[in-house]
């Protein structure tokens, strides 16, 4: 994916976001490291904190499917694309990316054989009854972007949909 410089009449449309705050849909997601800035995380205090350049390395960030399988032991990453430091906004951004998904017929339900999460609980998104398969989350998840219409959420700057009887979040 290629990110273009914009003007600062669409830095300022866009509140020089360039892809707000999800979730990814799959298991995880592996990004070629770039030495553009732009991806940050939300790490666990709120705060929105750059992703450092390191040469040849890789960003792994857990999607949704992750965190159902694992009952919520490894939750998805919460990440956004925002406009490059001032001494990069008139460069490129190229991003490379991989999604890695279950199969579509896998159905999303934490695996309660695990020692692992026998110890330290599950956390269900959704009845093991009403859990989607991988394929429709990835529809309905899909369908939905930029169609939905998204409501408040409880937390400040955030907006809400309900996808499959889950919660999706989107970070502005």
């Amino acid at each position: 994916m290629k990110y273009h410089p914009r003007s600062p009449e669409e830095e300022e449309k866009t509140k020089n976001v360039m892809l707000k705050g999800h979730t990814d849909i799959g298991s995880v997601t592996i990004l070629w490291s770039q030495p553009i800035g732009g991806l940050q995380i939300l790490s666990p205090d709120g705060k929105w904190r750059w992703i450092k350049h390191i040469d040849n390395a890789l960003v792994i960030n857990a999607g949704d499917a992750m965190e159902f399988l694992c009952g919520g032991f490894y939750p998805p990453t919460r990440h956004r694309v925002i406009q490059p430091p001032s001494d990069q906004r008139h460069l490129p951004r190229l991003g490379t990316f991989y999604f890695a998904m279950a199969d579509d017929d896998v159905k999303l339900v934490p695996h309660e054989e695990s020692p692992v999460l026998q110890r330290v609980g599950i956390k269900r998104l959704c009845s093991n009854d009403e859990a989607p398969t991988m394929e429709h989350w990835r529809k309905g998840r899909t369908t939905a972007y930029g169609n939905s219409v998204l409501r408040p959420g409880k937390e400040i700057n955030v907006e809400e949909e309900n996808i499959h009887g889950v919660l999706v979040k989107h970070w502005n």
